[in-house]
């Protein structure tokens, strides 16, 4: 009944287990169920394939669950349904178009967390042309693209957006550039503490500009695509701290780092290691201790540099290596104090 469109309301299985839906709090599956939600706190729907046409009416089945805070949608649209906008807090995971997020956001004015497929796949339902937002709640946002559809243009979602309490910012497998626009983006935030950038459309010089808007970052991941590199020596120079440096040093509260390079381990990669890690020594800095840092890089590993990060593992940095042959997520090798 729901792996396919047109979506029903109501089944004869569906309309027995739904006599009970008043004890529901969590409620995850691939159909609609309309009854009495009082309790309902979290929801998740979704189908096998993406959806890409839309049904010929709203279903109003979850419209009168007024505890509803968690509300997930995958490869389903979510205008299928009413829900309570209004009350939401979570979006774990919700597969949509770049504008449908911002009308989403519009009307989720509480929500603090939010993540969104995009996928231009769903056609029909029609939203308001985007203007400025100003979203005063939400502190964690995740832009993504699946596999099969990573060129979407996101410009539109960090021109119109304004979120001054954002920690955490998100963003992978967006291939169609958007680099200057997420600086601006980043500069209406008050002080974003974590950076998470995965296979994306950014320039290493783009990065650089985007660091420096970011005094209060804290945790930093920078994985780059075969089409664009977003770490070599340069930045990682600039991110090398030194005492007798008479500018700010990037990002000076940083206390982790994931990164990839597109060649092996380099002594400017040590040398910002070593840098962050000896800041204590310093009398008067305002320069926090790297505590871990992830790399992935080739493994044509230099001696003198293994010896030198391990001195750094040994003193009590956390330090872990991958290879582009064995990615940080499959397979690691360990650099720390025993």
């Amino acid at each position: 009944m729901w792996n396919d469109p047109p979506y029903f309301a109501s089944h004869a299985i569906l309309d027995i287990l739904v006599q009970h839906s008043h004890h529901w709090r969590t409620y995850a599956a691939l159909f609609p169920a309309r009854g009495n939600l009082p309790s309902l706190a979290e929801l998740s729907l979704g189908t096998h394939e993406p959806e890409h046409s839309t049904t010929d009416s709203i279903l109003d089945a979850f419209e009168d669950a007024p505890n509803l805070r968690s509300l997930e949608c995958v490869n389903l649209h979510p205008y299928t349904f009413k829900f309570p906008w209004a009350n939401l807090l979570q979006i774990p995971i919700m597969t949509v178009t770049v504008d449908d997020s911002l009308d989403i956001l519009r009307r989720a004015p509480l929500l603090e967390s939010g993540s969104f497929i995009y996928t231009e796949g769903f056609k029909g339902w029609p939203v308001p042309t985007p203007k400025a937002l100003r979203h005063e709640h939400l502190k964690d946002l995740a832009v993504l693209a699946p596999t099969w559809n990573e060129v979407v243009e996101t410009q539109d979602l960090f021109i119109y957006l304004t979120a001054p309490h954002l920690h955490l910012l998100r963003i992978c497998n967006i291939d169609w550039p958007f680099g200057p626009y997420l600086s601006p983006f980043i500069a209406r935030v008050n002080g974003l503490e974590s950076l998470y950038l995965r296979k994306t459309a950014i320039t290493e010089a783009e990065i650089l500009v985007i660091l420096k808007l970011l005094p209060a970052l804290k945790h930093l991941t920078l994985l780059s695509s075969s089409m664009f590199t977003m770490v070599t020596d340069y930045l990682l120079t600039h991110l090398t701290w030194r005492p007798a440096m008479k500018t700010p040093v990037l990002v000076p509260k940083l206390e982790t780092l994931e990164i990839s390079l597109p060649g092996p381990l380099t002594i400017p990669f040590v040398e910002l290691l070593e840098s962050r890690w000896d800041v204590e020594d310093s009398e008067s800095t305002s320069v926090t201790q790297l505590l871990q840092v992830e790399v992935n890089a080739s493994d044509e590993y230099d001696d003198e540099i293994i010896r030198r990060l391990d001195a750094l593992a040994q003193l009590g940095m956390k330090v872990v290596i991958g290879t582009t042959d064995v990615p940080l997520e499959d397979g690691l090798e360990y650099l720390s104090a025993r």
